[in-house]
């Protein structure tokens, strides 16, 4: 029977707040102080926190039970991004469904690593040659569809949630090694036959910027100029230049952190890192003290993943990562990207937080007898 009850781990919900805070107050200044653009913000974090206080309130084994349908449904929704989707900026990658639009590779996010660790607990023990090229095949058909996309690197995000799951699985470091192998030998493969112009601008933009200052390479030396100049306490809130002058391009949204570093500088930049890091740190916390091995597997993967795109956004933003267009979680001005990640958490917290508590009672309830 569904039994509707919160599990919420409240130090993990008020980090997460934390960093919606802070994305807020950057939202507000980067957008040149736009009230339309703070509002649609504000209203996609109250969603996304709608969606963690929702979806914790299941019970753990629903989610076990619904991996593969939830599987099921992200694929004929990528399958109808292509048939049906609409097309910006030459990739198509939205899909309207009536009054709402939304990115169906991001439910990716959540379906990949349920899928691929229901696959895993089915048959218990060590992941072996088997059952990696069975969680292969079925990482390859999502993976292959948001190719199409094209979404380059939301195909390579679909393959580390894989990969995530396999590695907490306890995959052997004789395969990981061979994986990585067979990825380098790829690489020159990828380069000249599979990416586009602008992917390849990316890689050459990284590795040069200079080469470039007022075309490829524009937007991450006024990127690294706008973090520079806000030295150890930053110019205060409101203050920034470069954002709101329209220096940066995507100041509100992919390159939101170069906006905060000016304002707030290095005391505000460690702080939003550690936070980061203490919602990876306890996420892998829980995750370690559940007793059942799907809700360990996916809250571990989900962990991962999390801390991946904060670390790809700000090592891009700080020029020590080629762009990838990938938002930080909870702070860059989005709508599906912040309510995927808010579902994520939610169902962390059902996975880890239920379990325990569901342990906890029966435990009481035997002591009891």
């Amino acid at each position: 029977m569904f039994s509707f009850r919160l599990r919420i781990d409240y130090p993990l919900f008020f980090a997460i707040c934390a960093l919606i805070a802070f994305g807020s107050l950057s939202v507000w200044s980067a957008s040149g102080y736009s009230l339309p653009t703070l509002e649609r913000h504000l209203a996609r974090a109250a969603l996304a926190l709608l969606a963690l206080i929702g979806l914790s309130a299941i019970p753990a084994r629903s989610y076990k039970d619904f991996a593969p349908k939830l599987f099921i449904i992200a694929v004929v929704l990528l399958v109808g991004v292509i048939v049906a989707g609409d097309t910006v900026n030459g990739a198509k990658r939205w899909l309207a469904l009536g009054p709402i639009r939304f990115q169906p590779s991001e439910l990716i996010k959540v379906a990949m690593p349920m899928m691929v660790a229901w696959l895993i607990v089915k048959d218990p023990g060590r992941p072996g040659f088997h059952k990696i090229a069975m969680c292969g095949l079925v990482t390859a058909l999502p993976a292959g569809l948001i190719v199409i996309q094209p979404d380059l690197d939301g195909a390579i995000f679909t393959v580390m949630y894989a990969l995530f799951v396999l590695y907490l699985a306890g995959m052997s470091w004789k395969i990981i090694g061979s994986v990585l192998a067979t990825v380098a030998a790829t690489v020159p493969v990828m380069w000249f036959f599979f990416m586009k112009d602008y992917q390849k601008m990316r890689v050459t933009q990284f590795l040069n910027p200079e080469s470039d200052p007022l075309g490829s390479g524009y937007q991450i030396i006024q990127s690294l100029i706008a973090i520079g100049s806000g030295g150890f306490k930053g110019k205060g809130f409101m203050s920034a230049t470069q954002g709101q002058l329209g220096f940066i391009p995507e100041s509100h949204t992919d390159f939101i952190f170069s906006t905060f570093a000016e304002e707030w500088g290095y005391l505000g930049s460690a702080t939003v890192i550690l936070l980061y890091l203490f919602i990876s740190g306890r996420t892998l916390w829980l995750a370690s003290q559940s007793p059942s091995a799907f809700s360990r597997l996916v809250s571990g993967a989900l962990a991962m993943s999390f801390f991946l795109y904060a670390f790809i956004n700000l090592g891009m933003v700080s020029g020590l990562l080629p762009v990838m267009g990938s938002p930080l979680p909870f702070i860059s001005y989005g709508g599906t990207a912040m309510i995927t990640q808010g579902a994520c958490f939610g169902i962390i917290m059902a996975l880890c937080c239920g379990v325990q508590q569901a342990e906890a009672t029966w435990s009481q309830r035997s002591f009891a007898r």
